[in-house]
């Protein structure tokens, strides 16, 4: 195959402005003439495996070397510019992220008690609890807005939105009087919470290698669900002892995640990492509401190996927010759980199995890729709607748990790092993660109130239970057809 250059094209995200990246060529077996300034890809295009021709290495990486930050931080406007150096492994950006997830962890930690508080503390009823359980998945669809936000703000600006509008109602929370105030707060936070995945994506892409991207990825994941375990567990003990003493550790939560974000900003060198595009005019923010959306169908229409990914994590979302939405009811009213046997048999066991089998998750990604580590992990899943039908108290409920963990730690490795294997470029790794979790929202959407509709339609949890199964099973069917489709970008 003759050598073809690199074409600079416009990327069809992009159209109505914004960057227009350098666009690798085909796979070639044959080497760039001497001195062409060329990239060498292995077979996989695996950018890990670029090196420079002979002749212009020392040319390109001091070019490089020109526009990266004391910290290591690389600026947009270098990524174009000759060849991006690879991302090295720092570990004092790797200790300041480990940092921050222990105080996300925390958060997300007390905030699984919350349908639990609702019922218990504020005599929430069925519909009530969904809207609590249904808003943070639902509400992921702001993501595609949040991502058009972080391409026209600095990312360490962006991150302090992300905190004000996503952790910071939360430490309000001291000051509900009743489970209306609570739930506002619960649905502002929620809207905020969408936006830390794209920034997720952004620095998962832009800190570390890919040949290591997986494991490291699972490290954080490591920390978020100790951290939330212990903070759950915790929680549920004090609200034994104190039914409001939601007030107290809520705030010190919102806190905590303040003090990690300053800290990671440092380390990582954000605050001189300047925005990707400038700021909008009127017109253009205005152009700007309906834009994410548009680019999103763009890019489900002309990425066809990511639009059947993301079809089977369609497939795989509404059992799992079927499950979601019916946990606590299921626990409130035919186990009668008290918080601790809540936390105990729910949060604890899951997360201890998620631990566990994190970073084996994480080296099987490394090298089977997310497609089929998540059609693994959605077929383990089947099983878990049926051990929750099957289960009569603590011991059964806790072994149901740890089934979920365990299958839920390759689920979560392949849901994030899915996205950014399939991104074309670094800087579109921002864009394919909000996507993502936008459709985790739509999905939201239909599949909780299905799950608790036909709780109530037919006054028991047998048929959404096994419509959660059937769902499961399906996704690992379709993830699998995926990965016997042909593997694309090493995502599969």
């Amino acid at each position: 195959m003759a050598y073809t250059p690199p074409r600079r094209v416009e990327h069809p995200l992009l159209r109505r402005g914004g960057y227009i990246f350098p666009m690798r060529p085909p796979p070639t077996d044959e080497p760039p003439p001497p001195d062409s300034g060329a990239r060498v890809m292995d077979s996989r295009g695996d950018e890990d495996a670029l090196a420079a021709a002979p002749g212009t290495a020392a040319r390109v990486h001091a070019a490089a070397a020109a526009t990266t930050d004391p910290r290591g931080a690389v600026p947009p406007a270098a990524m174009g510019a000759g060849l991006p150096r690879a991302p090295q492994l720092r570990a004092s950006i790797l200790a300041a992220h480990v940092l921050y997830t222990a105080a996300y962890g925390i958060g997300q930690g007390v905030l699984t008690m919350l349908p639990v508080l609702a019922r218990r503390r504020f005599d929430a009823g069925d519909w009530q609890t969904l809207l609590i359980t249904a808003a943070v998945p639902t509400l992921l669809t702001a993501s595609i807005f949040w991502n058009e936000l972080l391409q026209r703000r600095a990312p360490a600006r962006f991150f302090l939105w992300y905190w004000l509008v996503g952790v910071f109602p939360l430490g309000l929370a001291t000051w509900a009087t009743g489970f209306w105030s609570l739930w506002v707060l619960h649905l502002i936070a929620a809207v905020g919470n969408s936006g830390w995945l794209p920034l997720s994506g952004l620095l998962l892409k832009r800190f570390y290698p890919d040949s290591v991207r997986g494991r490291v990825f699972s490290l954080l994941s490591v920390v978020t669900l100790t951290a939330a375990l212990g903070a759950g567990l915790a929680a549920g003990h004090w609200l034994e002892q104190d039914p409001d003493a939601f007030r107290i550790y809520m705030p010190i939560a919102a806190a905590a995640q303040f003090a990690g974000m300053l800290v990671l900003i440092r380390a990582a060198g954000l605050a001189h990492v300047p925005a990707a595009r400038a700021a909008a005019s009127l017109r253009d923010s205005l152009t700007a509401v309906t834009a994410p959306l548009r680019s999103m169908g763009r890019v489900l229409r002309e990425d066809p190996r990511f639009r059947q990914y993301e079809q089977a994590f369609m497939m795989y979302g509404l059992g799992w927010m079927i499950c979601n939405a019916l946990l606590p009811v299921l626990a409130t009213t035919r186990l009668s759980l008290t918080y601790g046997e809540y936390a105990g048999s729910t949060l604890v066991m899951q997360n201890l199995a998620m631990i566990v089998m994190a970073l084996p998750m994480g080296g099987l990604l490394d090298r089977l890729g997310a497609v089929r580590t998540a059609a693994l992990a959605f077929a383990m899943l089947s099983a878990y709607p049926l051990m929750l039908l099957a289960a009569a108290g603590t011991t059964s409920l806790s072994i149901a748990s740890v089934a979920f963990g365990a299958a839920m730690a390759g689920v979560h490795v392949a849901w994030m790092l899915g996205p950014v294997a399939f991104a074309p470029r670094a800087e579109l790794v921002p864009h394919y993660v909000s996507i993502h979790t936008t459709l985790v929202g739509l999905r939201g959407v239909v599949a909780q109130g299905l799950g608790m509709a036909l709780y109530v339609a037919t006054g028991g949890f047998l048929w959404p239970f096994v419509l959660a199964a059937a769902a499961f099973a399906w996704s690992a069917w379709e993830m699998w057809r995926l990965h016997a489709g042909g593997d694309a970008r090493k995502a599969s």
